[in-house]
């Protein structure tokens, strides 16, 4: 009688996002040949659209990353029922006092960037202790390599600079959105969110036409080509339509060195019923 075949479990699939091309590049192989199917991201925004599309096993996040940071990815992660325990292992070269700058960041374990040899040892060793247990491991026992990462003045200044910059745009009763070259929503403040009738998380990865009219769709995505080919700033005021009524709007191409990073989206007024 012959020994019932059982079929090979199918691999364990990690997502790795990260805007530094050479850890991608090294840490995916690493894992693919540990025997681990991978996906890569190059910012927090592709990590969530790619995240909510594939349902990795694991999602490994740098923190500090363009449009959506690692912490903010964990967040919006968090608050989607479908992926809210998905492991998230946070991959830095912080120190573990610079983690303070980051309250949305609930990762499950804490990994520190140095050798790559060494690094990809500590993903792994961080990896399998996370499939040992059923339950988060505490702080001391999910941190991993951060023995002598010690904090940095510059990395310091430049994380309250851009955490200054996002409570600013957050605190602003206008409606503010800031998207991709392409027109993706990666910021939504409370007074945007008031007027698209939409918590934050949902809004994040939607491209802003899928909201207007069909008739304004055409404008705004043409106008989102010509901002994305900028090379100097450049801003513009358009009237859309959300349901029945005309929305204002100020858009602005944010600048990066000589491209467009991003594209600022103001709502100048609401209409009464939005108030």
């Amino acid at each position: 009688m012959k020994t019932p075949q059982h079929a090979p479990h199918p691999p364990k699939s990690v997502l790795i996002a990260d805007n530094d091309l050479l850890i991608l590049e090294v840490v995916s192989d690493f894992l693919r040949a540990s025997g681990f199917q991978v996906s890569v991201a190059h910012d927090g925004l592709e990590a969530l659209e790619l995240c909510r599309k594939e349902r990795p096993d694991f999602v490994i996040l740098d923190v500090v990353m363009p449009k959506i940071d690692g912490a903010r990815a964990c967040w919006l992660i968090r608050q989607d029922p479908a992926l809210r325990n998905t492991p998230i292992i946070a991959f830095s070269s912080l120190s573990p006092q610079d983690f303070r700058n980051f309250p949305e960041l609930s990762a499950d374990a804490y990994v520190a960037k140095g050798a790559m040899p060494i690094t990809c040892e500590h993903i792994l060793q961080a990896i399998r202790k996370l499939e040992e247990n059923v339950e988060r491991p505490s702080m001391d026992s999910g941190v991993v390599g951060y023995k002598d990462v010690r904090p940095r003045r510059m990395i310091q200044e430049m994380l309250d600079e851009r955490r200054h910059y996002a409570n600013v745009l957050r605190a602003l009763g206008a409606g503010v959105l800031e998207l991709d070259p392409s027109g993706r929503i990666f910021m939504a403040n409370p007074g945007a969110c008031r007027i698209l009738k939409a918590k934050e998380f949902h809004l994040v990865g939607e491209p802003l036409t899928s909201f207007v009219s069909v008739q304004d769709r055409q404008t705004l995505q043409d106008l989102f080509g010509e901002f994305a080919a900028a090379i100097e700033p450049q801003q513009c005021r358009l009237d859309v339509r959300l349901g029945d009524a005309t929305i204002p709007l100020r858009l602005c191409a944010i600048i990066d060195g000589t491209a467009c990073g991003s594209i600022l989206v103001i709502v100048e007024s609401a209409p009464q019923h939005f108030r």
